[in-house]
């Protein structure tokens, strides 16, 4: 569902970093008749790519198009067995995915917001998500099944991610706190 008021935001912040980045440049010395579209043009820099494989870069190509989301798809994780990946969207859903064929598996809802970040346990059983609600939620990967709605922050998440052996998990959001969270 797109958010207005959210769409202003982004359009403001967007022309904050523009003012700021005239600001920065101006107290290098330019002036304004050298910031114009005509006149001044990036020069990329040359980044080297890396090798994939026994192939190289110029072999990549994409495989296949996942659709179904209703909006910007904010986080994708793959499955720590590769079989499966997840997305988490701005249509607050949480997506399963067949790796090798594309086909969506299952959705999950629950969340009444945005859902920014998506990751799956380290043995592949649970997935957790984050959301614009303020919530981390805990899905059991082979079910549709919400187990567990985590609360406590007071503002957006953006982030979350699991520990290495599974037993904790950490949650990032916009209030200026990293919740840690035992999982038994």
């Amino acid at each position: 569902m797109f958010n207005f008021a959210r769409s202003k935001l982004l359009s403001a912040f967007a022309a904050l970093t523009l003012l700021s980045a005239l600001a920065l440049l101006t107290s290098c010395g330019a002036t304004a008749t050298t910031l114009t579209a005509t006149s001044w043009t990036p020069t990329p820099t040359p980044v080297p790519l890396p090798t994939i494989g026994a192939g190289n870069v110029e072999r990549v190509a994409a495989l296949r198009t996942l659709a179904g989301h209703m909006g910007w798809v904010l986080s994708v994780a793959w499955s720590p067995d590769g079989r499966l990946i997840a997305s988490a969207s701005v249509d607050g859903k949480v997506r399963l995915w067949a790796a090798e064929s594309g086909q969506l598996l299952r959705t999950l809802t629950g969340h009444t917001d945005w859902v920014r970040s998506v990751t799956w346990s380290p043995d592949g059983r649970l997935i957790a998500s984050g959301s614009d609600d303020g919530t981390v939620r805990l899905w059991e990967a082979d079910s549709e099944r919400l187990l567990r709605t985590l609360t406590g922050h007071m503002d957006w998440v953006n982030s979350v991610v699991w520990s290495p052996d599974g037993r904790s998990l950490a949650s990032g959001a916009d209030d200026g706190t990293v919740r840690l969270w035992g999982i038994p």
